[in-house]
């Protein structure tokens, strides 16, 4: 068995609330470097649940998920 210590894993970013009623309404919150705007129901895709997994992707690994990718609008049909 070897006596070489493993470090402590890096510390999780933090979500942190940067304002209690931001531009939407409900809390704004900066995580990673990036704002996060929230609606006042906070039942929205705005919610910081549903963005912080987005960004620590996007920071991580440049990506988005596959579902995000751009791609050409549908003609409007008349």
């Amino acid at each position: 068995m070897s006596d070489t210590l493993i470090p402590p894993p890096p510390e999780r970013p933090q979500l942190v609330e940067a304002a209690a009623q931001g531009r939407l309404g409900g809390p704004s919150y900066t995580y990673r470097g990036a704002m996060i705007d929230c609606q006042k129901d906070g039942q929205s895709f705005g919610s910081a649940g549903t963005i912080t997994p987005l960004v620590d992707l996007w920071v991580d690994e440049g990506r988005l998920p596959r579902y995000m990718r751009a791609g050409p609008k549908a003609a409007a049909k008349r």
